[in-house]
């Protein structure tokens, strides 16, 4: 059993991904939780994170980090060539996000929380509302936006679209067995996003929302 405050930490974080990932965000006790990851102290759990949103949230902290950073240099790479395309941001949006599936440390645990999150009707944390405050999404968006029609940045929000896609295609790639190569699977998700923000808006479309604001 660990020793320290940060290991036990840890290892709650890592037991907490496995059952979460494979049982359901919310059909898991943080009794079970404190108990697979070895504590005898039953407030062990609360005493680290308050509450499940609270281990939520540290769940998704804990890969959020590498994931900034990564972007955060994609879209650099990006201004610095002055290529603004919407396949290029459709690039720095998904690759960050499918390196998990190689991270040994929760990684594709983290992908499978994360969809279940986001298509939740009413989840315990928000994973949109949080990847949305960080700083490479504040800086992605910033940058995508003018490249795409203003009707599908609002109030037809496809960006948003992008997002959950992304997370839900992830997640289903996270629960197979491991491969030995992602990159086909990543390429054509970075395909599947690059569509999805740079849709053309019909007629049909343009006409229920000119309808829906007369209203």
């Amino acid at each position: 059993m660990p020793r320290n405050a940060d290991a036990t930490r840890a290892q709650l974080i890592r037991s907490a991904e496995r059952l979460l990932a494979d049982r359901g965000v919310d059909a898991v006790s943080l009794r079970e939780i404190n108990r697979e990851a070895g504590q005898r102290n039953a407030t062990a759990l609360q005493y680290h994170f308050q509450d499940r949103p609270g281990l939520i949230r540290a769940i998704l902290r804990k890969h959020e980090g590498r994931i900034e950073e990564r972007r955060m240099k994609l879209l650099e790479e990006i201004e610095r060539a002055g290529r603004r395309s919407l396949q290029g941001f459709a690039v720095a949006l998904v690759l960050p996000e499918a390196e998990k599936l190689s991270d040994r440390d929760g990684g594709r645990a983290y992908l499978r929380i994360v969809a279940q999150l986001v298509n939740s009707y009413k989840p315990a944390v928000d994973p949109l509302e949080e990847v949305y405050a960080s700083e490479s999404l504040k800086r992605w968006r910033g940058l995508v936006e003018p490249q795409m029609s203003p009707v599908a940045v609002y109030p037809l929000h496809s960006r948003f679209t992008a997002l959950r896609i992304m997370f839900v295609e992830l997640a289903r790639r996270a629960e197979m067995s491991r491969r030995k190569d992602d990159r086909l699977f990543a390429s054509h998700l970075v395909d599947m996003v690059a569509a999805i923000l740079g849709a053309p808006i019909s007629s049909e479309t343009e006409a229920l929302l000119a309808e829906r604001a007369r209203r």
